[in-house]
């Protein structure tokens, strides 16, 4: 027996339900209150997007002529069918298409941070540290980024002071 395709809302910073389960031949996903998805964030378009169940049963994102636009895994989209695991991006709000049709999946990680990994047939979300990229004060996800930071500041540090000593020689000499 197939389950309901669902919307898992990864977005920590998102104020409303964390699960959606799609059931209905159109959803419209929106800022204000009127959308069958409300996502209450200043990132997202009064009407940021539509779903649309397709005659598969599957279900394709259409930008409403959105803002900050309408992405999947990072791309920016007009109309495009979702896979299973797809990352629907929303303004600063991600959220993870989740279906029966695990075959057909994209990639595991998200544009912000979110580390996925696939366990024992099902998805499971590793690393829930996300927060609105358009929200003043946002937190950085990857150390890793600050640790190449650090090391290029010390290796140029460290070619100056290597000049500077081999000029000092050259004048003593």
């Amino acid at each position: 027996m197939a389950s309901t395709p669902k919307f898992i809302v990864l977005t920590e910073a998102y104020n409303g339900e964390k699960l959606f389960e799609l059931t209905d031949e159109i959803y419209t996903l929106g800022r204000t209150d009127d959308n069958s998805v409300y996502i209450p964030d200043n990132s997202v378009s009064s009407k940021h997007c539509e779903l649309h169940r397709n005659a598969d049963g599957s279900y394709s994102a259409v930008d409403l002529g959105s803002s900050n636009g309408t992405r999947i895994n990072g791309v920016r989209v007009e109309n495009q069918k979702l896979v299973h695991s797809d990352i629907l991006q929303v303004g600063g709000i991600e959220i993870m298409f989740h279906c029966d049709d695990e075959a057909v999946t994209s990639g595991q990680n998200s544009q912000t941070g979110i580390n996925l990994e696939d366990t024992a047939g099902g998805l499971q979300i590793q690393e829930l540290e996300n927060v609105n990229p358009f929200k003043k004060g946002a937190k950085k996800s990857d150390g890793k980024k600050a640790n190449l930071v650090l090391y290029s500041v010390i290796s140029g540090l460290g070619l100056i002071v290597l000049i500077l000593t081999f000029i000092l020689l050259r004048k003593l000499m």
